[in-house]
């Protein structure tokens, strides 16, 4: 009985010198807010009570690509148990060096409480590892005490929002001033994180740490996140050029004319659906945003400059239809399979109640559509030549396309009853009525 006791107790002491055994080199780190770590590992090892002394809110891990994270778990602090999955955000193009150019990263990992010990089982993992320590000062909820959500009184106002100022808090300023860019495209994203986690603030901070630290970049890749409560925060610090104006980094280097929104969360598997809340704040967003750039169908689409090769791409449109086939799931299928009822549809009323009525009440002064409402008579003329009419319904669908038409005044009859919009010139929208 008690040499069995004296053996088990034997075997957890050479277990744990070699889980401690060799370098844990220290690679790069920014004062208390980041510090990245590297150290080789055997498969199906667990190396416990590993100290980096530093005090961690989260942190992700990056191995060769070739690995499987599948089996590898983490223990936080003394009892937070984590399961790895791979960060599908993640790609070669957003790691900083060409040392971390076959790295793949897990996503994520934002703990309950902060620590400063964890243990690692490597499952099918083996050779050089890295960690990547993240510390973002827990703030309150009521910190947001000021900055709650209003319903905007109209489209052309963006709905209310946490700003930079308030949630940046303690952390590192950006690195540079921003790039402007010219919005034809809103590229919806799922975090991929956790479902459980509803810290939303400290999650927003996380997030910023792991791209302006971790990955290196200028600041966070999205324009804004928005919190399964519905909560907004303003993203990419836009400065002079405005949050809503400046190219992100979240869509496969092809950023140019796109806001990039993310959805926290996790919506690729069965079960998890975006809230209505949270859909509810996203509408009022891209809303506000097409509204301001009179990109009034939001089933519509446009060439996208930067794909290889050049394609069309939607106004609204999920992460994976902007990138090549395969590179990711974002923004999750089940978010991604709502996107043409919850967004689209939805997105297409709202405009559709923007859009001011009456005779001489024209998007664009070059333009008088009247009589608005009308009988089954459509008078257009114009200051400039009208190429090109194409009349939809609400939700974008094209009823009717005039080409070629060369001309300074249009004529349409025998509309049907009902709401329509009407396009000239691929560039100015307004909607009529016809009783």
């Amino acid at each position: 009985m008690y040499s069995k006791i004296l053996i088990f107790i034997l075997s957890l002491c050479s277990f744990n010198l070699f889980a401690q055994e060799g370098s844990i080199d220290v690679i790069k780190e920014n004062g208390k807010h980041f510090k990245a770590l590297e150290f080789v590992v055997k498969k199906n090892t667990l190396y416990t009570n590993i100290v980096p002394e530093f005090i961690a809110s989260s942190l992700t891990i990056e191995v060769l690509g070739q690995y499987s994270l599948d089996r590898s778990y983490l223990i936080l602090g003394t009892d937070e148990k984590f399961l790895l999955t791979k960060d599908v955000e993640q790609t070669n193009a957003v790691q900083e060096s060409a040392a971390r150019l076959n790295n793949q990263s897990s996503a994520l990992i934002i703990s309950k409480n902060t620590f400063n010990n964890f243990s690692f089982y490597t499952g099918n993992i083996e050779g050089k590892v890295r960690i990547n320590l993240l510390y973002a000062a827990p703030l309150k909820s009521s910190y947001l005490k000021d900055s709650k959500k209003k319903a905007p009184k109209d489209c052309s106002i963006a709905p209310e929002s946490i700003d930079q100022s308030v949630w940046r808090t303690g952390l590192p300023e950006p690195s540079t001033i921003p790039t402007p860019t010219v919005v034809k495209h809103i590229i919806l994203h799922h975090a991929a994180g956790s479902n459980t986690d509803t810290f939303y603030l400290n999650t927003v901070r996380n997030y910023y740490l792991l791209h302006t630290q971790t990955n290196g970049w200028d600041d966070i890749g999205y324009n804004y996140l928005v919190a399964p409560n519905g909560d907004i925060y303003n993203g990419r610090d836009g400065f002079q050029y405005g949050d809503d104006n400046v190219i992100g980094a979240h869509m496969c280097a092809r950023n140019t004319n796109t806001m990039g929104i993310c959805l926290l969360g996790n919506y690729h598997n069965t079960g998890y659906l975006p809230s209505d809340t949270a859909i509810a704040s996203i509408n009022q967003l891209i809303t506000w945003k097409l509204f301001k750039e009179q990109l009034l169908n939001p089933f519509d689409s446009s060439l996208h400059p930067v794909n290889n090769p050049v394609g069309y791409l939607g106004v609204i449109a999920g992460h994976r239809q902007g990138c090549d086939s395969g590179y990711t799931v974002c923004p999750g299928e089940q978010y991604f399979q709502s996107i043409e009822t919850r967004v689209k549809a939805n997105v297409a009323v709202e405009l559709s109640n923007c859009i001011a009525l009456g005779i001489n009440q024209s998007v664009n002064s070059n333009f008088i559509i009247y009589p608005n409402p009308s009988i089954d008579l459509v008078n257009i003329t114009s200051k400039f030549l009208i190429n090109e009419i194409i009349i939809t319904d609400l939700l974008g669908r094209v009823l009717y396309k005039f080409n070629d038409i060369n001309d300074y005044v249009f004529e349409i009859k025998n509309l049907e009853k009902g709401n329509y919009f009407i396009r000239i010139n691929k560039k100015y929208t307004q909607k009529i009525i016809v009783n």
